[in-house]
């Protein structure tokens, strides 16, 4: 999907921000309802479509993490499903605790999986 159909799509339903990677189940979605894109182009796109009910994003990477996320999402209004997607953490109940403890604050309901 490109930069004009994602600003123009009023179906968007997932959007993944920061994963390069990400693939979308077939049949789950259309292609006009799931994006990718990375966090350096998420302010061209604000304000989301009221139809996205799920952002999927990293604990951490290079450009920035969970925290950043929740913060600029809370921001914008979204006020929906944030999942992050986590590698497998020694202390996974603490780092939740303080992620939900941020997401909460902004209206927004956090989920955590691990990577895989």
């Amino acid at each position: 999907m490109t930069e004009v159909e994602l600003t123009m799509s009023q179906r968007l339903r997932c959007l993944v921000i920061g994963i390069p990677q990400a693939t979308f189940p077939e049949g789950l979605l259309r292609p006009d309802e799931a994006a990718s894109i990375p966090y350096a182009q998420l302010a061209e796109h604000l304000p989301l479509p009221d139809t996205l009910e799920l952002v999927v994003a990293p604990l951490f990477c290079d450009d920035f993490d969970a925290l950043e996320i929740i913060e600029t999402l809370g921001s914008a209004g979204y006020r929906r499903v944030l999942r992050i997607v986590a590698p497998k953490l020694p202390n996974r109940q603490i780092v939740l605790r303080e992620l939900r403890s941020h997401a909460v604050r902004q209206g927004i309901t956090l989920e955590m999986v691990e990577e895989g």
